[in-house]
């Protein structure tokens, strides 16, 4: 069952990211290379700030909801949902108000062209993280792929069906008209969500009344809000920082390669959605054997199929990246570094699962801020001396250091070995009682 659910979510990435280097393909082709950098700064941020609006609610539900619906307590699921609902749609709301607020008042010096379309991409932001909210009941009811398939599809779809229908009727498009595709996909994909777990989440806890844990819950929400956004920081601090040193023309150039290289994440993310609330489960139960040998079965797996996903990408970089247009083939030595950054953290093990599905998110949430850290210090000093480059080998170095530390904090909080192969160079320890 781990196995084949595990690849069907793979599949489901690697499709879904198949869709989203050809959407950016016809994006970049479409609207130039000098609007895609608008549009790829702009993504960043919604991606940003969507995922933020969570408020760390997301984890806490793959976390507790399997948990509590594996030893009966209906009351509390009904409850963890309701209240992680509320919080997802007041806190995204409240970020985008702000962001409309900040843009108004002109605190951050954008050019004219970017405004109009900031302030659509803030309608998106209670969207996205609506739909990681329902993404998460989806991991929490162990049904990963009916909270995956429409995210990870359609999106990517919409603007791609979009697109061609707008070729086809000979009209011009933008950067603004690309996100505005985006958002249609957006709200698409969170019905299909919605219609498929409507009938599972039903069955799992039915009418029961609501039971509430606000103090406990909210202690361990901060902690997963600050891991939530160190996370998606780390993916796309390296473009923020160079939109505030370099042009859009080299910003659309490293996005695309930064996409590329993401292709590979797909898979260590694959392997979470259908590992991650099992941890938590064995965890509570005390089996301590089963908990071990299947993070050490993700590591392994993670890691082989990243590595030889890697090696594939950093091959045929040249021609895919030449898809975007012929300036973009240029990127392509960024491709490998990136690559590697990737793989470094699946050797070092799903330390973000683990420490935040046994209890010890304010480890994980220590680790991510000290690489993160790490990542942005080193990619304001690298950048302007390298550029581009510089903010793949900074990426590299932030991966490697969260990789460390996570895998760190695990053996000596809980005894865990994470990385790849561990158990044959370390002894794991008792879990603490």
């Amino acid at each position: 069952m781990f196995a084949s659910q595990t690849f069907r979510i793979i599949a489901i990435r690697i499709a879904g990211a198949g869709l989203g280097l050809l959407a950016q393909v016809f994006a970049s082709r479409f609207i130039g290379t000098e609007e895609f950098g608008r549009f790829a700064l702009v993504f960043v941020w919604l991606l940003l700030l969507g995922h933020l609006g969570t408020a760390g609610t997301s984890q806490l539900l793959y976390r507790l909801l399997s948990v509590y619906i594996e030893t009966g307590q209906r009351a509390l699921a009904a409850g963890l949902v309701r209240v992680a609902m509320g919080v997802t749609l007041v806190v995204s709301g409240l970020i985008a108000l702000i962001g409309f607020g900040v843009i108004q008042l002109g605190f951050l010096a954008w050019h004219a062209e970017l405004v109009p379309l900031a302030i659509v991409t803030l309608l998106a932001v209670p969207l996205l993280a609506f739909q990681d909210f329902l993404e998460a009941v989806a991991r929490g009811l162990d049904r990963p792929v009916s909270g995956i398939a429409p995210a990870y599809l359609l999106r990517h779809l919409a603007i791609m069906l979009g697109l061609l229908a707008l070729l086809l009727a000979g009209q011009p498009a933008t950067a603004l008209t690309v996100m505005a595709l985006a958002i249609a996909g957006l709200i698409a994909s969170i019905v299909i969500q919605y219609i498929l777990l409507r009938p599972h989440l039903k069955a799992a806890i039915g009418n029961t009344v609501p039971c509430f844990k606000l103090g406990e819950w909210f202690r361990t929400a901060v902690p997963l809000a600050a891991v939530d956004l160190a996370e998606v920081l780390f993916f796309n601090v390296d473009v923020i920082i160079l939109g505030l040193m370099v042009p859009p023309e080299q910003v659309a150039l490293y996005f695309a390669a930064s996409r590329l290289a993401q292709v590979l994440a797909y898979v260590p993310y694959g392997v979470s959605a259908a590992t991650a609330q099992k941890y938590a489960a064995l965890g509570a139960s005390g089996r301590r054997a089963e908990l071990q040998a299947m993070i050490g079965r993700s590591a392994l797996l993670a890691t082989i199929l990243t590595s030889l996903a890697a090696l594939a990408l950093s091959l045929l970089a040249g021609p895919l990246l030449a898809l975007f247009g012929s300036d973009f083939d240029q990127a392509r030595q960024l491709v490998p570094v990136l690559c590697l950054g990737i793989v470094v953290a699946c050797l070092l093990g799903p330390g973000e699962d683990v420490l935040n599905m046994l209890g010890q998110e304010r480890l994980c949430s220590i680790s991510f801020a000290l690489a993160l850290a790490v990542n942005v210090c080193a990619a304001i000093v690298m950048v302007p001396l390298f550029g581009p480059m510089g903010a793949a080998i900074a990426t590299v170095l932030g991966l490697s250091a969260r990789g460390l530390l996570l895998a760190f904090f695990a053996y000596r909080s809980l005894g865990i070995i994470l990385p790849a192969m561990g158990t044959h160079l370390f002894k794991a320890k008792e879990l603490p009682t």
